[in-house]
Order: C-alpha cells, then structure tokens, then sequence
C-alpha cells in the first residue's frame, strides 16, 4: 500500500501524488496550452495542499513553477515505510516511485544480512532492508545532503544508524577500500544516475557500470544478493543481464517500472529496468 504513486503517466506528460502534494511534468512543450486545464482537475479532483509543474524539455534547462501551496515538504509512506519527500528539492523529489517494485523484493531479501547501497541517494532501499531485518547497510553517496536526507528517513522509520552506516564519497572508492580490507555483504544494490560527477570525475553507466558491478561482486558472500538498476536509457535488461552473469551471478528475478508507469506511449523517461542475482546456482524465476 502507498499513498505515493504516478496518476498519469504520458510520452510527453505526467502527474505524481506524493500524499496530498503533486507535481505535474512537461517533457513536450505541445502540452504546455494544457497546464491550467489539467492543474484545474487536479486541484476539483484531488484536493491537493501543493501542486508544482516541472518542465524537462530536451536541451533546455529543467525548471518549476508553484502552481497551489507554500510548503514543498511532505511525508508518504509505502508499504509500511516513511520517506520524506521535498517536491522544490531539484527535479527529483527525494524518492523515485518507478523503484517500488524494486524497493520491496530487495528489502525482503535481506533479512539477516549487512547490505552495501551504492549510490544511495536517499536510502530507500536502506530503509526497506532494515525494515525486514538487515543487520547493517553501508550507504553510499557523493553528496552529503543526499546522506542527511537518507538519515531523516532512518529516524522517520525509528532505525537508529549504526558507526559506519553513511559514507560521504564515490561508489568506486568504497568499494576499492571495501576489497583492500576483506569486507564482505549479503546484499548489494547498484541503482547509479546515468551521469554523475564528483570532482573532476564524471561518473558514465555506458563505460563505468560494468567495471564496478565486476569489483563490487567480489564483495558478496557466498549466499550474496546482488541487485542492479538503471534509468540509462540507451540501455535495457539485456545489458544488465550481461553484466550479472558476467560476474558468475545466476538472475533470480528482474523487471522494470509499477503498473502506474505502464502506458501505450513510453518515453526515454520511462526506461528503468532492473534485476536481482546471486551467486548460488539459483533457477531464473522470471526473464525479460
């Protein structure tokens, strides 16, 4: 159960419900003659406390507009878990809803082990683990406040963090430190931006996905769970696919975005995909 999911969800529009807060996003400027029309029904049809519409056109830069409302700031709670959610907080409010699949199957997975998040961002996927009994998640994460968000979301959720919970750095760096000390998870979640820089660096799915899966699987336990996510949308579950079994892991399962990102005109927006293997010589219980 959630009160957070996608209510409309087009090639070139879309409308989230964030509890009583919604954003409507533009990624085709032909729907822009429509934004009062469907700002209208949202507000006679959902009573909103806030509406925001965001506009993503290709090769323009992303901006927002407060169309109803003063405070962003919201709680919404899915599948027994609370995330605070800021829809004013960059085009990306705090927790993606296409990853609710993703977020319950990983979290009932890892009861009783210590999990490794990459790229945590907020740390959802943190939150559910420890919600099912994970004894310990590293997050990891380049920005700080990403990592003070995931940790409102721990106190949200009544999970006290633990020394050495939240590590402020690259995914790589972890993981090369991680492997010079011995460290080994039952769990780990790779669900990197398309895109991310860190200093002079730039982090690319394209060229850098692969190498870091291989490393980061040295890290898994002979039981391991090893889930792999992206929004790249040059790629599809044939590459991560690829990948996995490249590290000696057999798929348990995989999938893509909620029944409320299925539509009969998908955009690029709408291309995240995802699996889960492991190690152990484990049957494929479902394929893309």
């Amino acid at each position: 159960m959630t009160n957070a999911y996608r209510v409309l969800n087009g090639k070139g529009l879309a409308v989230d419900k964030y509890n009583k807060h919604f954003q409507i996003q533009f990624f085709a400027e032909e729907f822009l003659e429509l934004e009062a029309e469907i700002a209208a029904e949202i507000e006679e049809r959902f009573k909103p406390e806030f509406l925001v519409a965001k506009y993503r056109f290709k090769n323009k830069p992303a901006s927002s507009k407060v169309l109803l409302g003063n405070n962003p700031k919201t709680i919404v709670e899915e599948n027994a878990c609370k995330f605070s959610v800021d829809l004013l907080d960059t085009m990306n409010p705090g927790l993606f809803l296409d990853m609710r699949d993703a977020r319950l199957l990983f979290g009932k997975m890892c009861e009783g082990k210590e999990v490794l998040n990459l790229f945590a961002y907020t740390c959802s996927f943190s939150v559910y683990a420890k919600k099912n009994g994970a004894l310990k998640t590293v997050n990891v994460d380049i920005s700080k406040k990403n990592l003070n968000r995931g940790k409102e979301n721990f106190a949200l959720n009544g999970l006290l963090p633990l020394p050495g919970e939240f590590f402020c750095g690259s995914s790589e760096e972890y993981v090369d430190w991680a492997i010079k000390k011995g460290k080994k998870f039952g769990a780990i979640a790779i669900d990197p931006p398309s895109f991310a820089k860190n200093g002079k660096k730039t982090f690319s799915v394209a060229k850098d996905f692969e190498p870091l899966t291989i490393k980061a699987a040295s890290l898994l336990e002979a039981n391991g769970i090893l889930f792999l996510a992206t929004n790249y949308s040059e790629w599809s579950g044939e590459n991560l696919r690829k990948i996995a079994m490249g590290t000696g892991c057999k798929i348990l399962k995989s999938g893509t975005q909620g029944k409320d990102f299925t539509s009969a005109e998908q955009s690029k927006e709408n291309s995240m995909v995802w699996l889960v293997s492991s190690p152990l010589n484990s049957k494929s219980s479902r394929h893309f």
